[in-house]
């Protein structure tokens, strides 16, 4: 179960925290499109910790699965949303980990 820290962490990030499918899932509204993601850990749960690698999963307005990308934390999201004026650039920024990450992997 996440702690206290995590949830008050991802609220001052604007998430909120809804019931998905029985679990607890970190969301937060991205485009006005509909389109919004998730916040997990590598097994789909809550993150414990901020310390732990986290999976950010984006979705379109019909809850269909888009794409995701691994970080090493909570707080290097947190940095790319202080680093990036707007959406689209935070969601490019995201895409050019994500890129990198399978590169890395091939």
């Amino acid at each position: 179960m996440a702690t206290d820290a995590v949830l008050d962490f991802y609220d001052s990030l604007d998430f909120e925290i809804i019931d998905f499918d029985g679990y607890d899932t970190l969301l937060i509204e991205l485009l006005d499109d509909g389109t919004y993601a998730t916040v997990s850990d590598d097994d789909g749960h809550m993150p414990d910790t901020l310390d732990t690698p986290i999976v950010f999963n984006v979705y379109d307005d019909s809850d269909s699965f888009q794409w995701s990308v691994s970080l090493d934390d909570s707080h290097q999201l947190q940095a790319l949303l202080e680093e990036n004026s707007n959406t689209e650039d935070f969601l490019d920024a995201l895409q050019a980990i994500r890129t990198k990450n399978i590169e890395h992997y091939q």
